[in-house]
Parts: C-alpha cells; sequence; structure tokens
C-alpha cells in the first residue's frame, strides 16, 4: 500500500510539474510580445521568436504551422513579405482560408505596429496593442480599437455561429480556422465551398449575422451586453440570438412549432436587417401548415408588433400592413455595378431581375458590399481598407 501510495504521490507532483513548466514556458512567450510592445518595434523589425510566438498566441494557428513557421520564418520582414504561394510552399499552408487568416493577421499586425498608425488604433497610453489585464481598464474609453481581444475561431464557433441558429457549420469554421477578421473576407466561394453552407437563406442569415457585428463594431462585450438588457423585453431585436427567437415564439403561444427555429438560421438580426423576411417567412421556418389560419393569423400579429417594439422597420405609410426598413440597405449595398454589361451577360443575371434608371448616375453608384458572400480576391487585401477586429 505504501509503494502504491508513493506511486501515486510521485505521479501527482509529476504533473504539477510539468504544469508548472507549462505555465513558465507560456509565461515567457507572453514576455517576448510585451517586449515587442513596449518597444514600439514595427512587425518588420520582430526576430524570430517573436513572429513564432505572435503566430501561436494572437493568430491561433495549429501546432504543425508555428513549427514550419519557427522552422523557415527567422523574421517579421521575411514573414511579411512572403506570397501566397510562398506561405503555402514554405510554411506548408494548403487550405486557402487558414492562409487567408494568416495574411489577414499580418496585414493588421503591420498597421498597428507601423509608426504612422493612426490614432483610432493605439490605446490612451500611446500603445498599439494591449495585454487583457490593460483591456479591463479601457472599458471607459470608446474609438479605441483593439487587436488583442476574444472574438477567435472558438468563439465563432462555439458561440457567434449557435447564436445565429447555425451550429451544423460549427466542424467546418473550425477546421478553418474562421475568425473574426476574416468574415468580411469570406466568398460565396468559401462559404459554399469549404464551410459547406450551400444552403442561400443559410447565407443570407450569416450576412445578417455580420453586419449586425459590424454596427457593434466587432465588439464581443457590447453584444452581450445589448443581449442581456433585451433578454426580458422586446427591444433592440437586431441582437436577438435564435434561442431568444425561440423563446419569444413560445411566448405568443406557439410553442409547439418552436423547436422548428432550431438550425434554421432563424436571430434577431435576420428579422431586423432584411425586409424580405416577414411573417410568412417565418411561419415558413416554423413549418406552420398553411391550413392552420389561426397559427399564423397569431403569428402575423406578434411579428408586426415585435418589427414595430424591437427594430427601425415601420409601416409603410400606403400600407399599413406592410411593412419595410427605411433605408433599405438591399437598396444601398448592390452586389454588381450593372452599367456596361456586354451583350449576352443578362443571362447571368438573377430572373426578374431589372436595371433601373436611378443607377445610370456614377454619383449614384454605392459603394460594394459583399451580399451573400460575392467579395473579389483584390477586396480581400486591399490595404487601404484594413480593419482591425477584437480577436
Amino acid at each position: 500500500m505504501e509503494a502504491d501510495n508513493s506511486t501515486q504521490d510521485g505521479l501527482g507532483l509529476g504533473k504539477l510539474g510539468g504544469q508548472a513548466e507549462k505555465n513558465r514556458k507560456l509565461q515567457k512567450k507572453h514576455e517576448l510580445l510585451e517586449e515587442a510592445r513596449r518597444q514600439g518595434l514595427p512587425f518588420a523589425q520582430w526576430d524570430g521568436p517573436t513572429v513564432v510566438v505572435w503566430l501561436e498566441l494572437w493568430v491561433g494557428m495549429p501546432a504543425w504551422y508555428v513549427a514550419a513557421c519557427r522552422a523557415n520564418v527567422k523574421s517579421g520582414a521575411i514573414m511579411s513579405a512572403l506570397s501566397d504561394t510562398e506561405i503555402q510552399r514554405e510554411i506548408g499552408i494548403s487550405n486557402p482560408l487558414h492562409r487567408l487568416k494568416l495574411r489577414l493577421a499580418i496585414q493588421e499586425i503591420m498597421s498597428l505596429t507601423s509608426p504612422s498608425a493612426p490614432p483610432t488604433s493605439r490605446t490612451t497610453t500611446g500603445n498599439v496593442w494591449v495585454t487583457h489585464e490593460e483591456m479591463e481598464n479601457l472599458t471607459s474609453t470608446p474609438q479605441t480599437t483593439l487587436a488583442y481581444g476574444d472574438m477567435n475561431h472558438e468563439w465563432i464557433g462555439n458561440e457567434w455561429l449557435p447564436s445565429l441558429g447555425l451550429p451544423q457549420y460549427r466542424s467546418y469554421f473550425m477546421e478553418c480556422l474562421v475568425d473574426a477578421r476574416m468574415l468580411d473576407h469570406l466568398t460565396k466561394k468559401d462559404l459554399r465551398g469549404q464551410l459547406k453552407m450551400v444552403d442561400s437563406f443559410h447565407r443570407n442569415s450569416f450576412q445578417c449575422g455580420i453586419m449586425c457585428l459590424r454596427r457593434l463594431n466587432y465588439d464581443r462585450k457590447e453584444l452581450e451586453r445589448r443581449r442581456e438588457e433585451s433578454q426580458n423585453e422586446i427591444k433592440d431585436v437586431l441582437v436577438w440570438s435564435n434561442e431568444k427567437m425561440i423563446h419569444w415564439v413560445v411566448s405568443i403561444g406557439l410553442k409547439e412549432y418552436a423547436n422548428n427555429l432550431i438550425e434554421s438560421g432563424v436571430h434577431g438580426a435576420l428579422v431586423a436587417l432584411d425586409e424580405t423576411f416577414d411573417h410568412n417567412a417565418l411561419a415558413l421556418s416554423l413549418q406552420i401548415p398553411t391550413q392552420n389560419t389561426q397559427a399564423r393569423a397569431v403569428l402575423e400579429r406578434e411579428f408586426n408588433n415585435l418589427l414595430v417594439l424591437g427594430t427601425d422597420r415601420r409601416f409603410d405609410e400606403e400600407d399599413d400592413k406592410s411593412f419595410r426598413r427605411a433605408p433599405s440597405w438591399r437598396k444601398k449595398f448592390r452586389p454588381k455595378d450593372v452599367r456596361g454589361l456586354a451583350a449576352g451577360s443578362a443571362e447571368t443575371l438573377p430572373a426578374n431581375f431589372r436595371v433601373t434608371s436611378s443607377m445610370s448616375s456614377p454619383s449614384m453608384q454605392p459603394k460594394k458590399m459583399q451580399i451573400d458572400g460575392n467579395v473579389s480576391a483584390t477586396q480581400r487585401l486591399d490595404s487601404a481598407t484594413v480593419r482591425t477586429y477584437s480577436c
């Protein structure tokens, strides 16, 4: 018995010692990043070990990529100069979304550590990035964009996607390491191919979720705060989660249909931002039979009340039963410029697509925005439009 006890004690001490060593190494890694921050060094002047730690702790790349980087990348200057092909060959990153993740992170850190970094990317103390302790002290400092945050791929997969009612895509997003930096850069091809989101309604739901994050400046704490404040009230539908929508359906007396919203992609931002999503679309998601006119009448009445109380959508003056959001984001953000289309190209346009005269003037052309994930390759990495996200 004594021998057994001594063996168990030895194993316990061994585990404690192993954990202590792991903590010591992690602390050393954080110190390397802290030193680079303290000195205010541009990313191009970082040495190999600091770049490796940045890749591991900040970007969140897997261990095998970190090891390949340790062997092949000796400085920030080398890392920042790698082309897409070289990233694939030298570091062995074959997944295109993994490469996108790295390139966006490189752009972000180069922008943040540049001597000419804009004031909005700095803290009140002049530092371009901060530790977790400093983040806690910055809650009273709005307009501060922080790069070191917690909207990483684990948050996207484990919390954000389920809140949109899209948990079935979690594994694909986790495998592709999709973090908040990447959301604005995902194309329809990425969503359909790498991320297996072939359902167009789900892609539209996903885009509405991104628009909500954009309105909140990718501030996770603000999202959580507003969700908490609207937990027991009919307000701020924009931030409602899929779970909150299910609870609302139960509260209006349609409990038997509520669970049909699980994995449906129905959430508050879809209701608040998509003017085409009406009570009929919700009834379809709830799978309420068309012959159940009583349930559909209840849903129509309560849904219209929801729009009035919790969204920017309002009564149309010409028809008090027709709701619309003003101004329409679909009209503001056309995915394609239809001027100058070559003859025969109309076959690529959706059915019933019409070109209106209001789009003929160049001054009337709205800025492009990805709808359903349509983003060109050049838009992905336009350094002039790089934004810093909390991830």
